[in-house]
């Protein structure tokens, strides 16, 4: 084989294959932009450029097998079986590529980050996809159209380079020289592709930190690729977790610490509360509970859930700040003071069967029955394990609810039908009972059940707001049927969110409106309604302790709202970086520097950065939180997130 026929039909035939699928990634990211514009105001063609080396770690890492088969100076290459195996391989792994990268084009509203190689555990736990796939076919028709479009193209570039490269006549000829020449061309390209995997010389190869050092943290998706993420996170889930930014546990807890030592009664609180149920809404941002006449941005977040508003104004109200951005994540915050500072659940991880503080147990010793209701297929998302887990008597699911009928299609129980069976159960339960609901027909896909046509529903402009709508009717009337039980002018009700998603919040949105909830306390006999500052769900169990005058020592990363001398602080992590968001304003922090610092008070869209005005206030801010983080992960790591003996 001479060596101008392995130089073209072998290394000139593998360029031209990876860069038309660079080229295929460019045009995934461009399509990325186009779906999430809203997500990235400030992004520039810059991003595309940096983009690049991203694309070709994800190329190179995925392709190298096949590289180094092609690049082999010997003339088996040009066996048909030979080429059939490689031009397989090429079509297959690329074909995966984009099977992830459309994913994410869908997925990535509800979590805003590239997903990661934990995305198959989180499709292990519970994930009913025989019913969820077609209502996502008939959501998302057009992605799986350039899904299939991108399969023809690949296969395309397969048939076309070998047309072109592989007609040319095979010389059976050998020579030490040729063999030598060609070897040192094949461990050249070798060398190249390492290159290209570890996304340059640098002393540490890429990794998805990185993705936000060229262009900000907000442009992290953007510039990253699926693939990459992917890659970058397989078999990473729990490694190096524990961070150091102090000596040890103690001196980070000088700064922090989660432990409660007493819980001050709210004294100005007089009312009876015998039992208490929390509301967790399906992705309801604070913005669709604004009345008709509050001016919000862009003027479209208005009146969505007019009765919860108004609900809303005779509570103890606050800022309400979301500690994580799925379902699975909000209920540690809510139910056990833990925030979600990884980028997965602990639910989802090698932890999730670490001793945990229970404030349920605590609610159980003093004599409360507990029950949690949500209207899913038991078993999903790993809610009932978890319930049971942290000490609810009884977990109530789809399997319980007596008429299938009512079964919405995608996810389960309509919310307007559970709600009343919810009210059937309490009215039989005996008190005091601490109840844990959680809705779901607000979820994507979106689709009105078959009870919402007598409604008047608000349509409002986003395919959410019709759902958030129904939801309010459904709330209504569940208040209007336990408002008749002998139990409820002694019954707490505590209205919260899981998080926001896609639709409940301003297009511009940003890191701070991403975790705006509805938080509020709602007592019957309280008629007239107190705003109280920012509280973050973690913050909701040692509240409740202070208003029943449960004064023992507590565990959580939140704290009682009522105590005059706290002020709240939410940590979150989002976009492969954490913030910190406090009464004013908000750090971004990217794991080792401060990255933003912004008045979410005067500037809510974030646009005007304080880093480098504020110096003392930054610190303050990195502080309290570099605190938070390792004291979390540390206990985490060493299974003690909870009160030792």
């Amino acid at each position: 084989m001479k060596l101008k026929t392995y130089i073209y039909s072998q290394l000139l035939h593998l360029c031209v294959r990876l860069g038309a699928v660079l080229l295929l990634y460019s045009i995934f990211r461009f399509l990325f932009y186009l779906f999430h514009i809203d997500s990235f105001p400030n992004a520039s063609f810059s991003i595309f450029f940096y983009g690049i080396k991203f694309d070709l770690c994800a190329i190179f890492t995925t392709n190298f097998p096949y590289i180094v088969a092609v690049l082999l100076p010997f003339t088996f290459y040009y066996s048909k079986l030979y080429r059939i195996i490689l031009d397989s391989y090429f079509i297959l792994i690329n074909i995966f590529a984009a099977v992830v990268s459309f994913f994410d084009m869908a997925y990535f509203p509800y979590v805003l980050k590239r997903t990661t190689f934990d995305i198959f555990q989180y499709l292990q736990i519970g994930f009913d996809w025989q019913t969820l796939l077609p209502s996502f076919f008939k959501q998302f028709w057009y992605l799986f159209l350039f899904f299939f479009i991108t399969i023809v193209i690949i296969i395309y570039i397969v048939k076309f380079t070998n047309k072109w490269f592989l007609n040319k006549p095979v010389f059976q000829t050998f020579g030490w020289k040729n063999l030598l020449i060609k070897s040192v061309l094949f461990f050249v390209f070798i060398f190249i592709s390492i290159i290209c995997i570890r996304g340059g010389i640098q002393t540490r190869p890429l990794g998805i930190m990185d993705t936000g050092k060229d262009a900000s943290i907000q442009n992290a998706a953007l510039v990253s690729n699926t693939p990459f993420t992917m890659i970058k996170s397989f078999g990473k889930q729990n490694v190096n977790l524990e961070k150091n930014y102090f000596k040890d546990l103690e001196e980070t807890e000088k700064h922090f610490s989660p432990i409660i030592l007493s819980i001050t009664p709210y004294t100005s609180f007089n009312y009876p509360v015998k039992n208490v149920i929390v509301i967790i809404l399906e992705g309801f941002s604070q913005y669709l509970l604004k009345g008709m006449e509050t001016d919000t941005i862009n003027n479209i977040y208005q009146g969505y859930a007019p009765f919860l508003y108004e609900l809303q104004k005779q509570s103890l109200s606050f800022n309400g700040i979301a500690n994580g951005h799925r379902t699975i994540e909000a209920l540690p915050a809510i139910f056990g003071g833990i925030p979600n500072l990884l980028n997965k659940s602990q639910m989802e991880t090698s932890f999730a069967q670490n001793y945990l503080y229970s404030p349920v147990e605590v609610l159980k010793k003093q004599g409360f029955h507990t029950l949690f209701f949500h209207g899913a297929k038991n078993g999903s998302m790993n809610i009932e394990s978890y319930c049971y887990a942290i000490g609810f008597d009884k977990y109530y699911g789809k399997n319980e609810y007596p008429n299938p009928s009512d079964f919405d299609g995608t996810w389960g129980i309509s919310d307007r039908s559970y709600l009343q069976y919810v009210a059937q159960k309490l009215s039989t339960t005996p008190q005091p009972f601490f109840a844990g609901v959680l809705t779901l027909s607000s979820h994507n896909p979106y689709i009105l059940p078959k009870d919402a046509e007598e409604l008047e529903i608000i349509e409002g402009t986003r395919p959410l707001h019709p759902l958030a709508s129904y939801t309010d009717f459904a709330v209504k009337e569940f208040f209007e049927t336990v408002s008749h039980q002998s139990w409820y002018d002694s019954t707490l009700f505590i209205i919260t969110a899981d998080h926001t998603c896609e639709g409940s919040i301003p297009n511009q949105y940003n890191r701070y409106m991403f975790h705006q909830i509805p938080l509020f306390f709602y007592h019957p006999k309280v008629k007239t309604g107190i705003s109280m500052g920012t509280m973050q769900q973690a913050d909701i169990m040692p509240s409740l302790f202070s208003l029943l005058n449960i004064n023992e020592m507590t565990f959580s990363y939140g704290n009682n709202i009522f105590d005059t001398t706290y002020t709240s602080y939410t940590a979150n992590f989002l976009w492969n970086g954490y913030q910190l968001i406090g009464e004013q304003y908000i750090l971004l922090f990217d794991g080792e520097k401060s990255t933003g610092f912004f008045d979410i008070h005067n500037d809510i869209l974030m646009e005007h950065n304080l880093l480098n005005e504020l110096p003392e206030e930054v610190k303050f801010y990195e502080l309290k939180l570099k605190a938070i983080i390792q004291s979390f992960t540390t206990r985490l790591v060493k299974n003690q997130l909870f009160i030792p003996n």
